[in-house]
């Protein structure tokens, strides 16, 4: 009798000990996933108007219009440096996505177009619509990138996870489907 009380308690014990390293680890499961959702709260949530204007001016404001989030080509990317204290903002042309503007400053990659000057208005879908005007290159330019929708993924050249918008860029009733997306 005394043996089955002994082997019953070490039972107990174990099945306890169990229990326990089971609810540790789930416990440090959850923290890293914490973790890893903290570095992508930046991520543009919904197309609303404030909180489309506020996502691309928040940060450093560094944007990119890109056929896709793998986009390919041999003419690079276009950039955009918004700066909300002057209301303008700077166009580059990049060989590819940069984690940030001083990332692609530091790596010598940012062939400036020229400087604009960007409005952000609603239409009549209420959808958000992002004016830019000036000169590129010495050229007057027009052009209109109307947000749809958001989305999300990972460069596969970069590994970097890009995030922000499909949308139609517009130039001279020329419109095309693009990513306007930014890096997280």
């Amino acid at each position: 009798m005394k043996t089955s009380r002994t082997k019953a308690l070490l039972l107990s014990l174990v099945a306890v000990l169990a229990i326990f390293l089971t609810a540790c680890g789930s416990s440090t499961a959850n923290k890293s996933n914490s973790h890893e959702q903290a570095s992508f709260k930046n991520e543009p949530t919904t197309t609303k108007h404030a909180d489309v204007k506020s996502s691309i001016l928040s940060g450093d404001g560094f944007w990119y219009l890109a056929g896709k989030i793998n986009h390919k080509s041999n003419s690079g990317i276009e950039a955009i440096a918004f700066d909300k204290k002057t209301g303008k903002a700077t166009m580059y042309n990049v060989d590819k996505f940069y984690k940030s503007y001083s990332a692609a400053k530091r790596a010598k990659a940012l062939n400036k177009e020229g400087t604009v000057k960007y409005t952000f208005t609603k239409d009549k879908k209420d959808q958000t619509m992002i004016k830019l005007s000036g000169k590129l290159s010495g050229i007057d330019m027009t052009q209109t990138v109307t947000v749809k929708d958001s989305t999300k993924g990972t460069n596969k050249a970069t590994k970097l996870h890009l995030s922000g918008y499909h949308a139609v860029r517009d130039v001279d009733m020329d419109k095309t489907n693009v990513v306007f997306v930014e890096t997280t």
